[in-house]
């Protein structure tokens, strides 16, 4: 599926390296479906990078599906339990610790997709107490000990995933988002989300917390610290997002302050998963995370621009006009108003769109997106000006047709050399997303279970018959 340089860099295959990937893949497929007798770990491996190519050639309905399977068979197993282990033959620690990883990496994966698809989770955290991998390289690594990594560990980056994915998945059983909880209790529950999540951040190796400028990493790692980026991002925009469906333009709570705080903690991941995305894109760094970052970017710019339309709507006064206690009095601290966001968040969309265009889930994301897009026209946009030409930076740099894969996984393009006259959405309004946004029109508090239905609509490549 890609094709690497001699630096370690990596570019999307050709026509002709996709055609082989997918014979290979359907010659697996095939042979698995052939084998009989009891799973193995290596029945449970193969099927998990069947997951993860199902995922990157836009198929996540078929790669849940094979995931569950893959589950399935773990469990059958006792890969998950350490009490099961107990009882079975010793193993040697290189199997001990290819079993300890694809269950955590399936751990992490299966909580990105039952959000990213709106399906229930495979693994409940109640039913898994198996061991974390060994902080360990895999050279260091025998069948009777493990030595502690001499450098940098290149399995640091699943673990501390997989960390982060507890939380995560904390947060989507968390009853924050229902009907009849206090201001207390709700500010309460996010609050200590996002401390959990600054405290994963300060466990973080040096090279993965971004202390490290990633100029200075191998490639390898670079492309650990953005996955980890992005992750962070995202936990933070899924604790702090209900906050932005409520209505405080005729009273603010006596929790002003607070919620004032974590409405700043939401957009601020927004925006800088947005300034992630179109950094990536302008310098033309590699990176092949398509689904992952795909969704990540989905998320970012529905948080912008449903904050937009609750700041025009007078349901959100701007956080740039806002103000909290600091040891050195009240500050602003925001650092951008609403015209600056509304500009970033089109000119990561055209990134998005145009890059993904022939990409099953980004028919559902152009759709949903489009449709806030609208709602916000018509409420009047921060910045009616703006279109979605190619941004005066890009123009002159390569074009759509010579794109490569970006450090955010979009495969975002620079924008051709010819600025188009406006931006044009290939995404045909989808009548199922219509009703999601018929609230915006009320006085009241949105739906609060508006993010889970737009999680959930479906994913597909023909928008007209989802």
């Amino acid at each position: 599926m890609f094709k690497m340089d001699a630096k370690g860099g990596m570019t999307d295959a050709d026509e002709n390296g996709w055609q082989t990937s997918e014979l290979y893949f359907t010659k697996a497929d095939h042979l698995l479906s052939q084998e009989s007798g009891a799973p193995r770990l290596e029945s449970v491996q193969a099927r998990f990078l069947m997951v993860l190519y199902l995922l990157s050639s836009s198929r996540a309905h078929r790669a849940w599906f094979t995931l569950g399977t893959t589950i399935q068979l773990i469990m059958a197993l006792g890969l998950h339990s350490r009490r099961r282990n107990r009882d079975t033959a010793e193993v040697s620690l290189i199997q001990q610790e290819c079993q300890r990883r694809v269950v955590w990496c399936s751990y992490t994966l299966d909580k990105y997709l039952s959000l990213m698809l709106g399906t229930p989770r495979l693994w409940h955290d109640e039913d898994l107490d198996e061991r974390l991998p060994a902080r360990a390289n895999d050279e260091d690594i025998s069948a009777d000990r493990i030595l502690p990594p001499t450098r940098d560990c290149v399995m640091d980056a699943a673990i501390f995933h997989a960390l982060l994915a507890r939380v995560l998945s904390q947060a989507a059983k968390e009853p924050y988002v229902v009907a009849g909880i206090t201001d207390r209790e709700e500010i309460n529950t996010i609050r200590a989300l996002c401390e959990r999540v600054a405290e994963w951040q300060a466990e973080l190796p040096p090279f993965l917390s971004g202390v490290i400028h990633s100029s200075s990493l191998i490639p390898l790692f670079k492309r650990q610290l953005t996955v980890l980026q992005l992750a962070r991002y995202h936990a933070l925009m899924f604790i702090t997002r209900p906050l932005l469906l409520r209505n405080y333009g005729q009273i603010w709570t006596d929790r002003e302050a607070s919620y004032v705080q974590y409405l700043r903690v939401c957009l601020t991941a927004a925006k800088d998963t947005v300034e992630l995305i179109t950094t990536f894109a302008r310098d033309n760094q590699l990176f092949p995370a398509f689904w992952y970052s795909q969704y990540i970017a989905f998320n970012a710019l529905s948080i912008i621009y449903i904050y937009l339309i609750q700041v025009q709507s007078n349901r959100i006064l701007p956080l740039s006009q806002t103000y909290v206690a600091t040891e050195g009095g009240l500050s602003n601290g925001f650092g951008f108003d609403d015209s600056t966001l509304y500009v970033m968040a089109e000119t990561a969309q055209y990134h998005l769109t145009h890059a993904t265009a022939r990409n099953a889930p980004s028919w559902k994301y152009g759709t949903i997106l489009q449709s806030l897009r609208r709602e916000l026209e018509r409420l009047g946009a921060p910045c009616d000006h703006v279109a979605l030409n190619a941004p005066p930076e890009h123009q002159g740099e390569p074009s759509i047709e010579g794109r490569n894969l970006d450090n955010t996984g979009l495969g975002a393009t620079i924008p051709p050399s010819q600025p188009e006259p406006r931006y044009h959405d290939p995404f045909p309004i989808d009548a199922q997303t219509l009703p999601l946004f018929d609230t915006f029109t009320l006085d009241n508090d949105l739906i609060l279970d508006l993010w889970s239905q737009l999680d959930s609509l479906p994913i597909s490549a023909y928008p007209a018959y989802s």
